[in-house]
């Protein structure tokens, strides 16, 4: 069956903005946030909220997908994993006991600029989670065997959502692929088994060295918690990590697109036909930034959607229907590069069309 995909400019955001800028002017909230740096480079935000006697804890790595150096694709996941395989100090389920006993949870992702990882928990679990991870922060267990481990379990993970699924997540890893031109955006972020398979412990190692640093880290404290004791608590389990120069990152600019641009691919696992569409949106700073993001909810944020009501309940022409700003991997708020507002469909094979669609950039309405 037919996969296809649109790549284009987006029209709708200039209008859009001018609606928009008269009602945020009076809108001046801001969340109660403190926000400091360690001399060894680490950010520090603290937000307190008494609201239930719980913390949140993020730390987030500014190495994604889209910052991966070429011949490492996947490292930047891969290392999602192994970050979880634990340290000298605490072995593997050392993290898992010590949240997860006191009634947290934990867990981690990767998205296109940066990989977080995310603990919560009773207030009174702040001290020890804070402690593992910046226990983690230090070093990890680099093994063969942890690395042979999590490396399977990354390949394993590309067949059951890719390899195996139907549609085989295209719309997210094929359809950047076809709308830019730069290695940092077009890549395959899950990674290559070729590279995922030459990599060597020393591989591992260098890449946690570069990027694993709190210079470049941010760690954010969210929840029933007073900022001055939770800053000096960071001072007593981070101050003493150091810092390590980091990688410059490659361009993330890409040159404009001049023409349109249409693809397909067959796909055995699909039983209908199913188009992906993207359009380039603006800088996440512009101006233009946030009527983009209102835009792909008005037309893609579930049934009431405009896109749903149109195509799926009132014209019938399509089964399903989703999509946003910067999707799946991510919010319309949460981009560093280049990013598209990607519409997929699938809709029934009588309606069936080949091809990826792509267009130039259009003059602003």
């Amino acid at each position: 069956m037919t996969r296809s995909a649109w790549m284009g400019r987006g029209i709708l955001c200039p209008v859009l903005s001018l609606t928009l800028v008269a009602p945020l002017a009076a809108q001046q909230w801001r969340p109660p946030t403190t926000m400091k740096k360690l001399p060894n480079g680490l950010t520090v935000v603290v937000s307190e909220d008494h609201s239930a006697p719980t913390f949140g804890v993020c730390v987030s790595y500014r190495i994604g997908f889209r910052l991966e150096p070429e011949g490492r694709t996947g490292f930047a996941h891969l290392f999602e994993h192994l970050m979880f395989e634990g340290t000298p100090n605490a072995p593997k389920g050392v993290l898992d006991q010590v949240i997860e006993g006191g009634g947290g949870i934990n867990n981690g992702d990767t998205r296109y600029d940066y990989t977080e990882y995310i603990e919560t928990a009773p207030v009174s679990a702040l001290d020890p989670v804070l402690w593992i991870e910046a226990d983690r922060m230090k070093t990890l267990d680099f093994s063969v065997k942890n690395l042979d481990n999590q490396r399977n379990v990354v390949e394993e993970e590309v067949r059951v959502n890719v390899l195996n699924r139907p549609y085989g997540l295209f719309f997210a890893i094929d359809l950047p692929g076809k709308a830019f031109d730069t290695y940092p955006n077009a890549h395959n972020f899950y990674g290559d088994f070729k590279d995922l398979d030459a990599a060597h412990i020393e591989d591992v190692q260098k890449f946690y060295q570069a990027y694993y640093t709190p210079n470049n880290a941010v760690l954010a404290v969210v929840g029933d918690v007073n900022s001055d004791a939770v800053f000096a608590k960071v001072e007593k389990y981070f101050a003493a990590i150091p810092s390590r120069p980091t990688p410059p990152h490659g361009p993330l600019e890409e040159p404009p697109q001049k023409a349109e641009r249409r693809s397909s691919e067959s796909d055995a696992l699909a039983r209908v036909p199913a188009l992906a569409i993207g359009y380039h949106m603006p800088p996440r700073h512009s101006p233009d930034a946030l009527a983009g993001a209102v835009a792909g909810e008005l037309l893609h944020n579930g049934q009431a959607s405009l896109l749903y009501q149109t195509l799926v309940k009132d014209k019938q022409v399509a089964l399903e229907v989703d999509g946003g700003v910067n999707w799946p991997l991510g919010t319309p708020y949460e981009y560093n590069g280049p990013t598209l507002m990607t519409s997929f469909v699938v809709y029934p094979r009588r309606r069936a069309q080949r091809g990826y669609r792509s267009h130039p950039k259009r003059n602003h309405l």
